[in-house]
């Protein structure tokens, strides 16, 4: 139906076909109103002749034009015309003197270095997309354009998105590319960016390793082992750097991949910068983080747990230095050894010193709440004839001191001396 010196809307003359494919054919051909080359996608008849279709694919269109970036094709027009009793639908875009990738992966893979770059830009024509709501959906070598000065340019914008992504043609030829397509188009799931990372992580394979990860004799095929297979090893003289963005590119699970594209195209500027240095995803710096914060709550409970655990249940009982009860009658001791009158440590509490009464006994000034289950005891030496006893020393209390009307009896046993000083002498 259409060939070259077609007229569209008595305005674009189509000169040649530069491609084409399940959605339509592109051909080159000439503005005869503004005198300028330019590219005209023209949708396949079955597709033009649904309004549904149509509408999406005007309002893409529309939103197309709104974008500029280097990185992406600049959309000139859209029109419906008849030709030949058929109900065409087209979209003028820049035509981009050069050679698409396709044909540039014809003669050999791309080198590292040339394959991040690539990636870098492509991911920065995305991201410009995607911040506008487009979703490319058709990310392919053939829909890459490479300039004359080198640049890379997307094509073919909105195409795909306007379309069911989960339904077939007429042909049998799903409206994505097989070899491209991300699991989650195959399985009807939404379509988000990522898809577009998906497919842009194929085109790196295959820059990479001059090949598809996935082939099979029918597009059925291919979808079955994105779904399903491992990703293939790279070639090993792949650095360490373009292999880990590819293959997170790659993940089945969109929320495993790059978070986006821009992420996508500052990764393969990092790789291309530092190729043999391995990338350290940003989702492994949070993991680090949160196990790290979990383990310090756990050492932190842990030591609180012990600390509470060996704190004794009642303070008041394990004190040892508390002053012995003493005998409120009497206070029986013994002349002290020559090696016990000086104890070889300075005692840690000092008693209060009992108080003389004229009964006899000895008043003591109140003690601590808490006292040893048992009166210390000691040994008694041998006491020397010429020694006399130590006299006790004064007592000590607030007010008017009251004289003692009588002597402390202090009677010798022949048994155990009764400490009233701590520590008592061993």
């Amino acid at each position: 139906m259409l060939g070259a010196g077609t007229t569209l809307n008595d305005r674009y003359v189509l000169a040649g076909r530069l491609g084409g494919g399940g959605m339509g054919e592109v051909w080159r051909a000439d503005d005869t109103v503004l005198g300028r080359a330019v590219a005209v996608k023209v949708l396949m008849p079955a597709l033009s002749e649904s309004p549904a279709f149509i509408q999406r694919f005007q309002n893409e269109a529309r939103a197309m034009a709104t974008l500029t970036h280097p990185g992406v094709v600049d959309v000139y027009d859209y029109g419906i015309c008849e030709v030949e009793d058929r109900q065409v639908s087209f979209l003028v875009m820049e035509y981009v003197r050069g050679e698409s990738l396709d044909r540039v992966l014809r003669r050999g893979p791309l080198g590292a270095e040339a394959t991040m770059r690539l990636i870098a830009e492509v991911g920065d024509a995305l991201a410009a997309a995607h911040a506008q709501g487009i979703v490319h959906r058709d990310v392919k070598p053939a829909n890459l354009m490479i300039r004359t000065d080198g640049g890379v340019v997307l094509t073919d914008f909105g195409i795909a998105h306007s379309a069911s992504a989960g339904h077939l043609t007429a042909t049998g030829t799903m409206l994505c590319s097989a070899g491209y397509c991300a699991p989650e188009l195959a399985t009807g799931s939404d379509v988000t960016p990522s898809v577009d990372v998906y497919a842009l992580g194929v085109v790196a394979y295959e820059c990479l390793a001059g090949e598809l990860p996935f082939q099979g004799d029918t597009p059925v095929q291919i979808i079955f082992k994105h779904l399903n297979a491992p990703i293939p090893r790279l070639p090993d003289d792949v650095p360490p750097g373009p292999r880990q963005v590819v293959a997170r590119a790659l993940e089945k699970a969109p929320d495993r991949r790059w978070p986006s594209a821009a992420v996508m195209a500052e990764a393969a500027r990092t790789a291309m910068d530092a190729p043999h240095r391995p990338l350290v995803p940003r989702r492994r710096h949070r993991t680090l983080r949160a196990v790290l914060t979990a383990t310090t709550a756990v050492v932190v409970s842990g030591v609180v747990a012990g600390s509470v655990w060996l704190r004794p249940a009642d303070p008041t009982t394990s004190v040892e230095e508390v002053s012995p009860t003493v005998d409120a009658t009497s206070i029986t001791a013994a002349p002290p050894s020559p090696s016990s009158r000086k104890p070889s440590t300075p005692p840690a509490r000092r008693a209060p010193t009992p108080k003389p009464t004229a009964s006899g006994g000895v008043t003591h000034a109140p003690s601590p709440s808490a006292s040893v289950s048992a009166t210390p005891t000691v040994t008694p030496t041998p006491t020397p004839t010429t020694s006399e006893p130590e006299p006790t020393a004064e007592p000590t209390t607030a007010g008017p001191e009251e004289p003692p009307t009588a002597d402390p009896t202090i009677s010798h046993s022949s048994g155990e001396i009764q400490c009233i000083r701590s520590p008592c002498p061993g």
